[in-house]
């Protein structure tokens, strides 16, 4: 891609980072957006259809970046029960303390899209970390195993997500995070046992 358009996208994504961190109650329009980012109305819209999908897209960019920053001492291969809870904690107290940011996000974002966005990328984390990316590699369903991990990843979205709106009536971080870890270690090998026992009995 060529780096100008990489540039642009950034610049607009970095300018709408700025606006929900700054409190106020307004967000910026689109003339606002490229005055800020330094750029035209016509190249805003070479990347977004308009200011909410902006927000979505700078979402999904900040938990991206919480998550790469949990996971960067992981490595394909490693026990998942035993490094999930830490992970998933280190997670949980990153989303939480920036919810505010999160809830912005939520209330200005199409929602749909946004959430549609977080779960496509757990969805893709789960498939590289978990034991079901190694079924898949074992050579388990690949299609089966991705629609599962498509429905735990929106199950827990979902959760987290309630959890942000939820403000300072939301549970602890220790125990939002024991819950989520439960429902991951337990729903994810199960899962990945089903399929592998199928595998071997040649049921797919």
């Amino acid at each position: 891609m060529d780096a100008r358009i990489v540039r642009s996208r950034e610049s607009l994504i970095q300018a709408m980072d700025d606006a929900l961190r700054d409190g106020d109650s307004k967000l910026p329009s689109i003339t606002e957006l490229c005055a800020a980012a330094g750029m035209s109305r016509p190249t805003f819209y070479q990347h977004f259809r308009d200011v909410p999908a902006l927000v979505a897209t700078a979402g999904v960019d900040e938990l991206q970046k919480h998550f790469g920053g949990v996971v960067d001492g992981l490595s394909i291969g490693d026990d998942w029960e035993q490094a999930a809870p830490s992970v998933i904690r280190d997670l949980i107290s990153r989303l939480f303390g920036e919810g505010d940011y999160f809830r912005r996000v939520l209330e200005a974002s199409d929602t749909h899209a946004f959430q549609g966005s977080v779960v496509d990328y757990l969805t893709e984390r789960l498939l590289t970390f978990t034991p079901l990316g190694a079924a898949v590699r074992g050579g388990a369903d690949p299609v089966h195993l991705a629609r599962a991990a498509t429905f735990i990843a929106a199950g827990v979205t979902w959760l987290v997500v309630e959890w942000i709106k939820q403000g300072a009536e939301r549970p602890s971080v220790e125990a939002a995070a024991d819950e989520v870890s439960q429902l991951l270690i337990t729903s994810i090998a199960a899962q990945a046992r089903v399929d592998l026992t199928e595998l071997a009995e040649g049921v797919r």
